[in-house]
C-alpha cells in the first residue's frame, strides 16, 4: 500500500470527485482521525474539482464533546475555511448506561439518535434527495472488524444464548456490514452514500495525522470498551497487522456471500436508512 496522501487518494476516487459539482455534498464530522483525515482530503478536493460541502456534527454522547475540544476543533477548521455546524442530541448521556442495563447497545442509542437527527436536518433543508451525496468515514480496520463480529457472533454463535447487547436481527446486521464494502452507493430512490476511507488501514490514517497536525478530540466515549471493533483494533495494533482490501473483499464475497451494490441501490429508501446505513 503506498502512502496515503491527497494525491494518491484523489486519483483513487477521480471518478466521484469529478461527479460531485453541482450536487449537495454532507460531510459527517465525529472529531476522530477518520473523519479529520476524510475532512482533510474533501476540502483539498472541493477546491480542486469545483463543488463544495457542508460539514455537519453530532454533540453525543455529551461527556466527549467540551467545550474545550470544541474549541480547539473549530479554530483549527475555521483557520481552515471549514465551518462545522454542531448538532444537539435530545439524549442524555444517562440514556446510553440505562441502555446497557436492558440489554441493549449504548452504541445503537448513540448511533440512532444522532442519524435521526441528522436526516430531520437534512428533510428540514428541503435538499432533493437525487443531489445529496453522504460522505461516512469507514475505514478499513472498520470492515475486517465487522466480518470477524459477523463469524463469532452470528456464524459460530450459539442462536440460543443471545448475547446481552444484541440489538438487531443476523440478517439486519449482515446487510448493514454488508453495504460498508462499497465506497459509492447510488440508491435507485435518492441520495448517494460516499465511503472514501474503506481501502485505507489504521497506520496510514495516523500518518495523516500526525503529518499534518490535525488535532483530534481529546475525551473518549466511557461506552467505547463494549464496542467490539474497538477490542479488535486492539488486537490489530498490537500485533502490528495491515491489511489489503481486495483481499477483505474477496474473502467477504466468497466466505460471507455478501450481497452486490445494486442489491443496496434497489433497496426501499426508508428501510436503508432506518436498519442498513
Amino acid at each position: 500500500m503506498p502512502e496515503l496522501n491527497y494525491s494518491e487518494w484523489k486519483t483513487r476516487f477521480r471518478n466521484e470527485l469529478e461527479s460531485f459539482p453541482g450536487k449537495s455534498i454532507m460531510m459527517f464530522f465525529s472529531g476522530g482521525k477518520d473523519s479529520s483525515v476524510v475532512l482533510h482530503f474533501l476540502q483539498q478536493a472541493a477546491r480542486e474539482f469545483g463543488f463544495t460541502f457542508e460539514t455537519h456534527g453530532a454533540l453525543f454522547p455529551h461527556h466527549v464533546y467540551t467545550p474545550e475540544d470544541r474549541g480547539t476543533l473549530e479554530r483549527y477548521w475555521n483557520g481552515r475555511g471549514v465551518i462545522i455546524e454542531w448538532h444537539a442530541i435530545p439524549e442524555t448521556d444517562e440514556r446510553l448506561a440505562q441502555a446497557m442495563a436492558e440489554g441493549t447497545s449504548a452504541c445503537l442509542v448513540c448511533n440512532t439518535a444522532k442519524k435521526r437527527v441528522l436526516m430531520e436536518k437534512i428533510s428540514a433543508r428541503g435538499i432533493d434527495l437525487n443531489s445529496l451525496v453522504v460522505v461516512l468515514s469507514y475505514s478499513l480496520w472498520d470492515l475486517v472488524s465487522a466480518c470477524v463480529e459477523h463469524i463469532v457472533g452470528a456464524v459460530f454463535a450459539d442462536r440460543q444464548a443471545a448475547a446481552a447487547v444484541h440489538y438487531k436481527s443476523v440478517e439486519e446486521r449482515f446487510h448493514e456490514t454488508s453495504q460498508r464494502f462499497y465506497p459509492l452507493l447510488r440508491m435507485a430512490n435518492g441520495f448517494t452514500v460516499f465511503k472514501p476511507l474503506i481501502y485505507y488501514n489504521d497506520q496510514e490514517i495516523l500518518n495523516v495525522i500526525d503529518r499534518e497536525k490535525i488535532p483530534l478530540l481529546s475525551s473518549t466515549c466511557n461506552f467505547k470498551t463494549i464496542r467490539p471493533k474497538r477490542n479488535f483494533s486492539q488486537y490489530y495494533e498490537r500485533q502490528g497487522l495491515r491489511f489489503d482490501y481486495q483481499e477483505i473483499f474477496t474473502f467477504a464475497r466468497n466466505v460471507l456471500k455478501i450481497p452486490d451494490a445494486d442489491f443496496f441501490e434497489r433497496m426501499d429508501r426508508g428501510h436503508y436508512l432506518r436498519k442498513v446505513l
